[in-house]
């Protein structure tokens, strides 16, 4: 039985070979995690389209994901805000009129009107 064995240049030339087989795997993987993570923030700005896609950043579909739960709080903390604001300048309405003065005539109603004054 014959036994062969590699010489130091033969051996380091194999481990070069694995080296770039894995370094070309690790960059198809890479690539392909960028392309999930962008389509994962398509979908994700698709879903609420008030988001400033700025605020949606990440190398990865988990760190997307994170930063478009942040920008979605922010956001409802926003309209949260809006909506107490508005709230407040909105006039509650006017006042019930009274059953009294819309049976009085016209004469009737201006006559109380400078009674007041």
């Amino acid at each position: 039985m014959e036994h062969e064995e590699n010489t130091p240049n033969e051996e380091s030339a194999a481990l070069r070979a694995q080296l770039e087989e894995r370094e070309a795997e690790l960059a198809l993987a890479m690539e392909s995690g960028r392309t999930a993570a962008e389509r994962v923030r398509e979908l994700l700005l698709a879903s609420e389209p008030a988001i400033d896609p700025a605020l949606v950043v990440g190398a990865t579909a988990a760190e997307v994901e994170a930063s478009f739960a942040a920008a979605k709080e922010m956001l409802e903390r926003v309209r949260e805000s809006v909506r107490k604001e508005q709230a407040m300048h909105i006039p509650a309405g006017a006042p019930g009129r009274s059953g009294a003065a819309s049976a009085m005539s016209a004469f009737e109603k201006i006559r109380a009107g400078l009674s007041r004054s």
